[in-house]
């Protein structure tokens, strides 16, 4: 099955294919402002309802089910090719979107397990404080859960203090908290962000799509990583 992008995307609040200049620039001169400032931008019901509601019952389903995944990420190469998640991912529109707002040319990882990921937490799940491996992140909400799971992060310049291990109680008025709204789309700085996703509670899982760009074209994680992340090297 083919996706038009249409489809998956609100053009007409988000015009990334051009249809009305004067609206992108609204949406990019905005969007610029923020990651500017704080190194994270939010385009609120970027997805389209029908949108948000087929990839979760695509990625909750036995497809993307247990076997599919290692902890609590879908690597690349196991979400179906007719997948919409990919026809938004290769579509350059977005990457050129991408490009604008951080200021310099965004390439599509390279990577055939970590170029974009289904994140799945369940009751108890939690990510700790960390940073990305991609020079940027584009995150999709997808499914809200119950109670918790929301994005916390550190804005840029705090997001270089003291790498590694927990957030020291000094730091927390530093942090900023993004609720999990199914629809919405998070730009992020990728390895120089900060970032968490508090414990999530209750019986639906919180579900998440990080598509991964970097500055320079043809970028791989290392054999490590891969382990790491996947459970696998290939």
């Amino acid at each position: 099955m083919t996706h038009d992008v249409e489809s998956i995307a609100d053009l007409d609040r988000y015009p990334l294919d051009r249809r009305s200049v004067t609206r992108l620039r609204e949406v990019v001169e905005r969007a610029q402002a923020d990651f500017l400032v704080s190194g994270v931008t939010v385009l609120p019901e970027f997805l389209r309802p029908a949108a948000v509601t087929e990839m979760a019952a695509d990625v909750l389903s036995d497809g993307l089910g247990d076997a599919m995944r290692f902890e609590y990420t879908v690597a690349c190469d196991r979400i179906p090719d007719s997948s919409p998640l990919k026809a938004l991912y290769r579509w350059e529109p977005l990457r050129e979107f991408v490009s604008q707002l951080v200021g310099e040319q965004a390439y599509r990882s390279a990577d055939e397990l970590g170029a974009m990921t289904v994140q799945i937490h369940e009751a108890g799940d939690v990510q700790d404080w960390h940073y990305d491996m991609s020079d940027y992140t584009v995150m999709l909400h997808i499914v809200a859960p119950q109670r918790g799971g929301g994005l916390e992060y550190i804005p840029l310049p705090g997001a270089f203090i003291e790498r590694g291990g927990g957030l020291p109680m000094r730091h927390r008025h530093m942090v900023k908290m993004l609720p999990t709204v199914p629809g919405t789309l998070v730009l992020h700085a990728g390895r120089r962000s900060r970032h968490r996703v508090t414990p999530v509670q209750g019986e639906i899982p919180r579900v998440s799509v990080h598509m991964a760009f970097n500055a320079r074209p043809g970028q791989r994680l290392n054999a490590h990583v891969r382990r790491h992340l996947f459970g696998r090297e290939e």
